[in-house]
């Protein structure tokens, strides 16, 4: 009898999803892989010159979002000049770039019947300019730079003209009166490759309370194919953290797909602890840290990451049409449902309590003969920080002189008495010794060597 009730469960649940996209249908037909073609030739043009944060070809892309929006009728979502711009200076460690002016992108359809609950779509509208910081190229140091920008047609081409797609999708249904119950923002973000800026500035300076906010979809890299992925269906996306905050989430995404376009749910990168770490590098990890259930749709890395040939004719149009199509199917889902998402309840990771008279002991200068690495350790409001190639990390107590960044994948266990730290990122473990003098200097070392590079690659 039991199972019986629940097969029924189960079919009433089918039922009204199965209803609930039907209505769908129609509007998913308004996204196709031309006008995505037609958007990401542009949008990854030499004309934007790589998008960099705060450069000038990043304010020719926004204004080409803001103009698309305008176009469709798709309000602006900032609340006070209503030009679609979260303005703000960032400064960019990385590259010694300085202060820079920048925006985050966001528009808004208003929910129907919950519009004080909101579902974020995110991507990043920049990249990395001519390469002079992030390029994976050494090439991208010498010659003449107007030769070799990096014109980020997957990462994050590909996610950006998908939300144009999906936006406009639900503009039409809006139109047709199947506007969404909720509130539906689509948000553009800045400075994803200097460190995840501009999400972390919207998450620090919410426009829309972050307690409304019902789940984060995150568009990053999703118009290419991994050829290091296993199996022959091209038909895929890898789909990373549905089941980390919601199992509601996750059961959604996995309806909605079954329903719709039924691709392959890859999750070969779902967990928190893979080596690649993925989990932690796009805009979605600002949401999820503040218990906002996420949902990370990603395609993989290939040959042309952050290198001036990931260009726009290298992207699978065809796939990329089905991806957004997910998307939007999902968002429709989450957007029109009764209830909001539920967030499962996770036990809170122990905290470990440090001695404040031994911070002192940590700080200084680090380093080991024949090793080309400098790490300054240093304290700020009773917080210990490592600061490598001018980008200061915090760090997190775990045991007693124990300490670590989830993030980063990394872990520093001190020896006072003698002066030394054991830094272990991944498969990498190095002592380090503390020099003499404890006075903290921004001498640091060259972004060659191993270890730094892949702290810099956290984005």
């Amino acid at each position: 009898m039991k199972n019986f009730f629940i097969i029924i469960l189960v079919s009433l649940f089918t039922f009204k999803s199965y209803s609930q996209l039907q209505k769908a249908n129609k509007f998913a037909k308004t996204i196709t892989a031309q006008e995505l073609k037609d958007h990401l030739y542009i949008y990854a043009s030499d004309e934007f010159e790589g998008r960099n944060t705060g450069a000038e070809g990043q304010k020719k892309a926004v204004e080409y979002l803001k103009n698309f929006y305008i176009e469709n009728e798709i309000e602006p979502g900032d609340l006070d000049d209503k030009d679609y711009f979260q303005k703000m200076k960032l400064n960019l460690r990385r590259g010694n770039e300085g202060e820079v002016d920048t925006e985050n992108v966001i528009a808004i359809i208003k929910g129907t019947e919950i519009p004080d609950e909101y579902l974020i779509l995110t991507s990043h509208l920049d990249h990395v300019g001519y390469g002079r910081t992030g390029s994976r190229s050494r090439e991208a140091y010498i010659g003449e730079v107007k030769e070799r920008i990096h014109n980020g047609a997957d990462d994050d081409g590909s996610g950006t003209v998908a939300m144009l797609e999906i936006a406009q999708a639900f503009k039409q249904a809006s139109k047709k009166g199947k506007g969404p119950k909720r509130s539906i923002i689509f948000l553009h973000v800045t400075g994803e490759e200097k460190g995840l800026l501009g999400s972390a500035y919207y998450a620090d300076n919410p426009i829309y309370p972050l307690e409304n906010t019902v789940t984060n979809l995150n568009l990053d890299m999703i118009g290419r194919i991994d050829p290091t992925r296993k199996g022959d269906k091209r038909e895929y996306i890898y789909i990373i953290g549905s089941d980390h905050d919601s199992q509601d989430l996750h059961n959604l995404s996995e309806q909605t797909n079954l329903e719709t376009v039924n691709i392959d749910l890859d999750y070969r990168y779902n967990a928190k602890d893979d080596p690649n770490r993925f989990y932690y590098r796009s805009d979605h990890y600002n949401f999820a840290k503040n218990g906002i259930p996420i949902i990370f749709y990603f395609s993989g890395t290939h040959p042309d990451y952050h290198l001036p040939s990931d260009t726009p004719d290298k992207i699978e149009y065809d796939l990329l049409e089905l991806r957004s199509k997910l998307v939007f199917y999902t968002a429709w889902n989450i957007a029109n449902r009764d209830e909001r998402i539920k967030v499962d309840p996770k036990p809170e990771a122990e905290k470990f309590e440090v001695d404040k008279d031994k911070l002192d002991g940590y700080a200084g200068n680090y380093g080991a003969e024949g090793i080309p690495l400098k790490i300054g350790v240093f304290i700020r409001d009773n917080n210990l920080f490592i600061e490598v190639m001018n980008q200061a990390v915090q760090l997190d107590a775990l045991a007693d002189d124990v300490f670590g960044s989830e993030a980063m994948g990394l872990k520093i266990t001190f020896d006072i008495e003698n002066g030394t730290m054991e830094f272990k990122q991944g498969p990498y473990n190095i002592k380090l010794n503390k020099e003499r003098s404890e006075e903290h200097t921004s001498e640091l070392q060259s972004p060659d060597h191993l270890v730094c590079r892949l702290l810099l690659e956290k984005k």
